[in-house]
């Protein structure tokens, strides 16, 4: 809901063009803190939150444009803990669209990258890897390197990004010199962590094909 709903689309990635509704006018909100009442015809309280910015995840040096997600809708709306800042991922904002740090509570499919084998040869088959990522824990922030067989650092894919609650990185094969790499096996380290000091880690391994 909203007075432009063409200056959201123009703003954000917005997967449900069809969810949008432009209304006359909005009652304008403050940024710190505010009321906001959901009613329906009969003017009873379907639901309300009494929101703060201090809900936002406090490494973020500038919430402007992130909006404020609730977690799980199934959980008390009042709850802090069932607020989120949205994910940079996906550009800090879902409109019409699932929440970016929804969960239900169950556990994720952690990480998995697909095809294990990849040739970035731009014929059309298997050019990218895929790097899918699942977790039961909202706002992590996100680290994924590329190593080749002998540890070496070939590129730097994400650095300290606020990620989704599952999402996907992808990687052309291309190296941070901005070569094609090498045929060969690469490692794919992925490092997860939260404020709170949880830390998930995976190594994942690839292996980079072409034509001889």
């Amino acid at each position: 809901l909203s007075t432009d709903g063409i200056a959201i689309n123009s703003q954000y990635n917005t997967l449900n063009v069809e969810g949008f509704i432009d209304m006359p006018s909005t009652p304008s909100l403050n940024n710190d803190s505010d009321y906001v009442v959901l009613v329906n015809t009969s003017q009873t309280v379907i639901d309300k939150l009494h929101y703060y910015s201090s809900w936002h995840l406090p490494l973020l040096t500038d919430t402007k444009g992130i909006s404020l997600e609730r977690i799980n809708y199934d959980h008390p709306t009042q709850d802090a803990s069932n607020w989120h800042s949205a994910a940079e991922s996906v550009g800090g904002a879902t409109p019409a669209y699932k929440n970016s740090q929804y969960t239900n509570g169950e556990g994720g499919t952690e990480v998995t990258v697909s095809p294990e084998v990849f040739s970035p040869d731009n014929d059309g088959y298997n050019d990218v890897l895929s790097i899918n990522y699942s977790f039961d824990t909202p706002g992590m922030i996100g680290n994924v390197n590329i190593y080749d067989s002998r540890g070496r650092l070939t590129k730097t894919l994400v650095r300290n990004e606020l990620l989704a609650s599952s999402g996907t990185f992808f990687w052309d094969g291309i190296t941070d010199e901005k070569e094609k790499a090498h045929i060969g096996i690469y490692i794919v380290w992925f490092e997860a962590f939260d404020t709170k000091g949880k830390v998930k880690k995976y190594k994942k391994t690839c292996v980079v094909a072409g034509k001889l």
